[in-house]
């Protein structure tokens, strides 16, 4: 049975042409690989937008019901995406467009970045920890450690063990590094250039210590592409409206089992070296 669906947004650094297979279905949300290597995800309208990705309205169902498997051959064209030879269509024509690419602040006082680090440790305390969440905090601080004191070979090997460290399709250790990378993109601290470089380095040499979805969501943050939670976050963070900085932390903090508090410890982490260095 053919079915048709009319996406609602998709992420303007959408590739216009591209041929692929679905490599994972989950209820809400399936993504496709394409023969370029890279990811698109398709998801139910009720998510957030991110890098490379396509919202649309579902009925009752989810995308598991509609037969979608993985390994199922994708083609998009100028203005659809079809799935399974045209048994599953996405018409793009009527999409609003989105942009991943965070928009750099250079004029953020140091007390507005004093409050927002203020606020996200007070989130941080509520977030319930274990062991998987303590190992990660042990091994962030060396790697901030390590950036302060801009020892390169330190950096190097501290990254290292950060990358796929955890569980699930996104480690913590690959979260934390997605939300590091963001804040000191947004604040455009003079360090990021070179740990940009150095993390895609260490990337491109360790892709098998994590998953692929979750390398993909590394590569797009060292293009400073990331999801609508995290720069609605950065956005926000700054704000004197304490209602709008809360709302804003509990939905990064709510994304995934981990992934959301983990990604805003990264958060934390580069806005407290932006105070440093």
């Amino acid at each position: 049975m053919r079915r048709t669906f009319s996406a609602s947004s998709f992420d303007s650094n959408l590739p216009l042409r591209f041929r692929g297979e679905v490599h994972s279905v989950f209820s809400k949300a399936f993504n496709i690989r394409t023969e370029e290597d890279e990811l698109i995800s398709i998801v139910a309208s009720e998510k957030l937008n991110g890098p490379h990705r396509i919202l649309l309205k579902l009925p009752e169902d989810d995308f598991i019901s509609f037969g979608i498997k993985r390994g199922t051959k994708t083609v998009r064209t100028a203005q659809e995406i079809s799935i399974d030879n045209g048994n599953f269509l996405i018409s793009l024509e009527k999409a609003k467009r989105w942009s991943s690419q965070v928009e750099i602040k250079k004029e953020i006082s140091a007390g507005k970045i004093g409050d927002a680090i203020f606020y996200l440790k007070i989130f941080l305390a509520e977030e319930k920890k274990n062991r998987v969440s303590q190992e990660l905090e042990v091994r962030t601080q060396k790697l901030i450690k390590s950036i302060e004191e801009e020892n390169s070979p330190k950096i190097s090997k501290n990254v290292k063990r950060l990358i796929g460290f955890g569980e699930g399709f996104t480690p913590s250790g690959d979260d934390f590094l997605v939300g590091l990378i963001a804040s000191l993109y947004f604040l455009d601290n003079s360090m990021f250039k070179y740990f940009s470089r150095e993390i895609r380095r260490i990337i491109n040499l360790k892709k098998k210590r994590t998953t692929f979805l979750s390398g993909k969501f590394l590569e797009y943050a060292c293009q400073g592409k990331f999801s609508e939670t995290i720069l609605n976050l950065l956005k926000t963070i700054f704000s004197e409206d304490r209602e709008d900085v809360e709302n804003a932390a509990k939905r990064c903090l709510n994304f995934g089992a981990t992934s959301g508090r983990d990604t805003v410890l990264g958060i934390l982490s580069g806005l407290s070296l932006r105070t440093r260095c």
